[in-house]
């Protein structure tokens, strides 16, 4: 792929200069990291918890925690409880429910099409290489059943393992 590092250091830098988000990239980046398998290849679906996840709806999901206490999910959360007031029960409890899986269904969904942008500034740091896998791969319509799949540069992916263990 392009320029290859050695330590986290050196991806880091590259980050900087290529991404608009460098630390979100980064963590996208360990997180393809943590899943890749053989040749470096994350995807296309991703077996989490009890649950098998395209890779961009995984990605969706796990950074979806890091927005837990901010103040874009807050005003999120008001916008959404205005757009469901004459839907949502009696029950404030039950009211809440429908409000959180909302609120939770926006994060994820935002944290895919997030992701889409990440991995193309991956590719053009040199660090990802991008396919799609499914039914009609080359077709001309892009939505055609097809799920991502990321292949790691191989140095990148070896600098970022070598610390998958705290200490």
């Amino acid at each position: 792929m392009g320029k290859t590092a050695t330590n986290v250091g050196q991806i880091l830098d590259r980050l900087s200069e290529v991404s608009s988000r460098p630390r979100y990239a980064f963590a996208v980046l360990n997180l393809l990291a943590e899943q890749a398998g053989p040749g470096s290849k994350v995807g296309p679906f991703i077996e989490d918890e009890t649950e098998v996840l395209p890779l961009r709806a995984w990605v969706g999901k796990r950074l979806s925690r890091l927005s837990g206490r901010s103040q874009r999910r807050k005003k999120i959360e008001q916008r959404l409880r205005e757009e469901l007031a004459d839907r949502l029960p009696d029950d404030l409890f039950e009211a809440q429910k429908i409000i959180d899986a909302a609120v939770e269904e926006h994060v994820r969904a935002t944290g895919a099409d997030n992701f889409s942008r990440v991995v193309t500034e991956l590719e053009r740091a040199g660090y990802v290489a991008r396919y799609y896998e499914g039914y009609r791969t080359n077709h001309a319509n892009r939505g055609g059943s097809r799920n991502l799949v990321c292949v790691l540069d191989a140095d990148v992916s070896a600098a970022l393992r070598r610390r998958d263990m705290l200490v």
